[in-house]
């Protein structure tokens, strides 16, 4: 019986949960301030994309470093990351296939003499 719980901890192996990774938040800033916003003010879609990207390069990435200096693995860390990208970073449309947004191809056409 012991030897079937060992074999099982072995081939799942410590998940997520063994190291206490908790979601990555980021606050609502004033526009070219330190000032947390309350709750209830929303912000543009241009200044919350830029505030998402203030909260990517100040918050998320810190939170991955200190992940990194935890001595947690690698790949959950930086599949943490990656997960708070995918969520708040990626273009969706309602309308698609797992709402992801399709970019458009452009064909150039280069003369080489």
């Amino acid at each position: 019986m012991i030897y079937k719980l060992l074999f099982f901890l072995g081939l799942f192996g410590p998940g997520d949960w063994v190291y206490n990774l908790e979601d990555i938040q980021c606050p609502k800033w004033v526009p070219d301030s330190e000032e947390v916003l309350p709750q209830e003010v929303t912000l543009s879609p241009q200044m919350e994309l830029h505030n998402k990207m203030r909260c990517y390069c100040q918050v998320v990435k810190t939170k991955e470093r200190e992940c990194l200096d935890d001595n947690v693995p690698r790949t959950l860390c930086l599949q943490r990351t990656k997960d708070w990208v995918e969520v708040n970073l990626s273009l969706k449309n309602k309308n698609l296939p797992n709402g992801l947004v399709k970019l458009p191809t452009r064909n150039v056409i280069i003369n080489v003499e």
